[in-house]
């Protein structure tokens, strides 16, 4: 072992550095080497984390661990293990930079963690950098940071809010339930084609295969992807997919299948004892070359009303599609016709929850995946309570009139002026009865409005 010496006094005085970031698709058989070595070791886990925890183990007594890494430990499920480790130690500082470009060369989303070797105080210093505008990162630090009760993180995400935040947070938390219960778990991702070049056809294409066989019109669906969901509405671009799901029988689709032959080498599954070198299909999997890759056996879900958004956005962008669209994955289907729902998702209180408890990426935007979504707290409304009836209900009126507007032809350049006024109108009343009923004061209100400045 190295550093005998250090190790006789109990440990080094300081651990810093900048541990390498290696995705864990590159760890191969050295995983299983982590997991019998790592008390913080998740399968899924990127390789800072096991130096993070190598790192603080090494500490003397008083000593101090400061490494820069990648902030998605914070709310990453890879991260749970790690956070529940170190919510036992004594956190000194966490100073996140966001997507600021600490690293000019690369998209690093860096954090400062500062870890002492002392007795816990449960009440480490958080910073948000906004800018990288500053003569001192210890004065802005300084000016800028809050002392943060460490109990209060929570397993799923910690949130780097200060008092007030972090107290609205918990507000939210405790008048609601998640969305994930609200909506009985019916939490969907869209397809995965394994090929959507193959897959994805359009009119003409859809045209002449209904043509060739009109069978074929029974597996051709119409299909949007993330960038035609957006906010009350739908931007379809004339994309069809073809749904040949497992079990199909081909027979039944010959037009489809000689269509489908010309990608063949593309479509067929990797066998799982493949030596060769580069494979040219898609990846292993128990389907066949013609199938869509996914089992997708939730497939009816997707001709009910249903709320859908992209994985990706910088503000909400939840609608409802009532037209049986078939979605791409990573975007994300909840099978229910609730306009209520649909009005708390594109308020601005969901921003403000989105942006306090999920992954955020370059740009401003953030990952609005299940696993963030799915903890937004909702205001299970009391039908014995008139007045939250009341509020519900013009919730809903104002979503619908929401889905109108979008609706609408905008021929001249006035009645585009026209209708973004109305929507933006609408999208104000409808923050103000979310506000109202969720119970939130004028000073809460003040903190949701400013994260959405």
């Amino acid at each position: 072992r190295e550093f005998p010496q250090v190790f006789a006094q109990g440990g080094f005085d300081a651990v810093i550095g900048n541990p390498p970031y290696v995705r864990q698709e590159s760890l191969g058989l050295d995983k299983q080497y982590y997991q019998s070595s790592y008390e913080v070791f998740t399968g899924t886990a990127d390789l800072y984390s096991y130096f993070i925890e190598k790192g603080i183990k090494l500490l003397a007594p008083g000593g101090q661990f400061s490494y820069i890494v990648a902030n998605k430990w914070l709310r990453a499920n890879y991260g749970l293990k790690l956070r529940q480790w170190l919510k036992t130690k004594n956190i000194e500082e966490i100073t996140d930079f966001g997507d600021l470009p600490v690293f000019t060369s690369a998209t690093t989303y860096p954090l400062i963690l500062r870890v002492s070797n002392n007795p816990l105080h449960h009440h480490p210093w958080v910073t948000s950098v906004a800018t990288l505008e500053f003569p001192s990162l210890e004065e802005y630090v300084q000016a800028h940071g809050d002392a943060i009760d460490q109990t209060r993180f929570e397993d799923e995400g910690w949130s780097l809010a200060g008092h007030a935040t972090q107290n609205l947070l918990e507000k939210l938390r405790q008048n609601s339930i998640l969305l994930g219960e609200y909506v009985h778990g019916k939490i969907y991702r869209g397809i995965l084609t394994g090929l959507n070049k193959a897959f994805v056809i359009d009119q003409p294409t859809k045209d002449r295969l209904i043509a060739e066989d009109p069978r074929s019109a029974e597996v051709i669906k119409p299909f949007i992807v993330g960038r035609n969901i957006q906010r009350f509405r739908i931007t379809w671009d004339g994309s069809y997919l073809i749904f040949t799901k497992r079990g199909i029988k081909c027979s039944n689709y010959p037009a489809i299948i000689a269509y489908l032959n010309q990608f063949k080498d593309e479509l067929i599954p990797k066998p799982t004892n493949w030596k060769g070198g580069q494979w040219n299909g898609r990846k292993p999997g128990p389907y066949k070359w013609y199938e869509i890759q996914d089992t997708v056996a939730y497939h009816e879900e997707f001709e009910k009303p249903k709320i859908t958004w992209g994985n990706l956005a910088q503000k909400p962008k939840f609608t409802m599609d009532s037209e049986s669209y078939y979605v791409n994955a990573p975007s994300v289907i909840v099978p229910v016709e609730d306009y209520y729902l649909l009005g708390v998702l594109n308020s601005s209180l969901c921003y403000f929850f989105i942006a306090m408890t999920a992954a955020g990426r370059q740009g401003g935007f953030f990952e609005y995946k299940p696993l963030y979504v799915s903890k937004m707290p909702i205001h299970v409304v009391d039908e014995n309570i008139p007045n939250e009836v009341k509020i519900k209900q013009q919730i809903e009126l104002l979503v619908q009139r929401e889905l109108m507007l979008n609706k609408q032809g905008q021929v001249t350049e006035q009645d585009k002026v026209q209708t973004e006024r109305a929507l933006a109108a609408t999208d104000i009343e409808i923050d103000r009865l979310v506000y109202k009923l969720y119970g939130l004061t004028t000073e809460e209100v003040t903190i949701v409005e400013g994260m959405n400045s």
